[in-house]
């Protein structure tokens, strides 16, 4: 029967804080919404923010893509005419898709969204007032649904100029559950093997190079051996032993590599690193040498 079909309703507006909204305001209006869309008879809506998702950035997108191009209807608050929401409603009025645009009574009505009638409501979501809001809201949400149902060339925005050929997304229809984890696997491996390539990447990078800590930022194998040595002549100058001991007697010593560790320089197992560090401890005990 028709009360048990589920709809998808998205949301399409601000969820974080900013000037004259808290994020606890928009929360507030979110459950308005979601509310509006329960007191409907007949048909049973999910609601939910069409950038609500998990993952990194590229799939982030990609789904909020989705979510906006699947949704049965979507509302849209361009209270406070946020960048991002705005984005979001060029998407879904693209895709020419029942919409229906909401707003709060301070801000003022968009131009090139005119043709598509705005619910106002109030800023400061007083009762009385958003008890009506609830029930027009729920009232447009419903007519227009069935509307964009019975009627085959329906068109929220792109019909009132012209005809034009709307943008569909290449999607598949997934069989088994199976079928969704493997694809959200797959995706996750690239991520994986997008984080081993920049990994090795980085580890080229400083392959002729000393590991330092990640609190000192050298980039150049000549800055790190300037900083070396200069670690060098301090250890040697502070006891007169070191200037008799032979470049690899101190590259052994336990107390040098404690010094070099307690000034942020990690010697490692390396061979062509050792033969760099021995010759600038030579080149550092020429210099006491000579001097």
């Amino acid at each position: 029967m028709k009360k048990d079909i589920v709809r998808r309703c998205g949301i399409i507006m601000p969820i974080a804080s900013m000037p004259g909204y808290s994020a606890e305001h928009w929360a507030e209006v979110k459950s308005i919404i979601t509310e509006a869309t329960s007191i409907i008879e007949g048909i049973k809506f999910k609601t939910d923010i069409v950038s609500d998702s998990d993952g990194e950035i590229d799939v982030i997108h990609k789904r909020i893509v989705q979510n906006i191009y699947n949704a049965d209807i979507v509302v849209c608050d361009i209270s406070g005419r946020n960048p991002n929401v705005m984005f979001e409603l060029g998407m879904r009025l693209t895709f020419d898709k029942p919409t229906i645009i909401i707003k709060d009574d301070e801000t003022d009505f968009i131009f090139d969204t005119g043709v598509i009638e705005h619910i106002t409501y109030p800023k400061d979501l007083r009762f009385s007032k958003v008890v009506h809001f609830k029930e027009e809201l729920a009232r447009r949400i419903n007519a227009t649904y069935e509307k964009a149902q019975s009627t085959p060339d329906f068109s929220t925005f792109l019909g009132n100029f012209g005809q034009f050929k709307v943008p569909s997304l290449d999607q598949k229809t997934i069989s088994e559950p199976t079928e969704f984890l493997l694809e959200e696997l797959s995706l996750i491996r690239r991520e994986l093997t997008s984080v081993k390539k920049e990994v090795s990447a980085s580890k080229n990078y400083y392959s002729d190079s000393f590991v330092v800590s990640p609190s000192e930022d050298y980039k150049f194998k000549k800055s790190t051996e300037s900083l070396i040595k200069d670690k060098m002549r301090e250890y040697v100058s502070k006891n007169k032993k070191n200037k008799l001991l032979s470049s690899e007697e101190i590259f052994a010593d336990k107390e040098f590599k404690k010094y070099l560790l307690e000034n942020s320089i990690r010697m490692t197992s390396n061979s062509k690193r050792s033969d760099t560090l021995l010759k600038l401890i030579e080149e550092v005990q020429e210099e006491f040498s000579d001097g």
